[in-house]
């Protein structure tokens, strides 16, 4: 590995759960809010077979801010925005300049298609 990557992994604190200690805590929802105005959106991720929501693997389709845009040229739309499924919602601490920070963190696919039934039709 690079030394580069090597220095950034060193940073990761370990984390304590009910059963064991790792870098990494999984978690299954992640609640996005705002300051100025009321209310949340919740994105779902349960891609382990022997934890259920609700009788299912749900994996949510989220929209991205593709890379390279100035915050204030992005105008959001169908056709502005990427489509990724949530594979796994995660939480990571790291020493940093200025002490410990915890990072909620999300892994997602690759672009998916928002019109493919098998996605849900989301836009349709």
């Amino acid at each position: 590995l690079d030394d580069k990557v090597i220095a950034l992994l060193e940073t990761l604190e370990l984390q304590e759960s009910a059963k064991r200690k790792g870098h990494f805590s999984l978690f299954n929802c992640l609640v996005l809010g705002h300051t100025k105005y009321k209310g949340v959106q919740r994105v779902y991720c349960n891609p382990f077979p022997s934890k259920m929501f609700y009788g299912s693997h749900r994996m949510d389709l989220v929209m991205i801010r593709p890379p390279g845009i100035d915050n204030g040229a992005f105008v959001v739309s169908p056709d502005t925005v990427w489509y990724a499924r949530v594979l796994l919602l995660f939480s990571a601490s790291a020493m940093t300049d200025t002490g410990s920070k915890s990072f909620d963190c999300a892994l997602v696919s690759t672009v998916e298609t928002s019109d493919d039934p098998e996605n849900g039709n989301y836009l349709y």
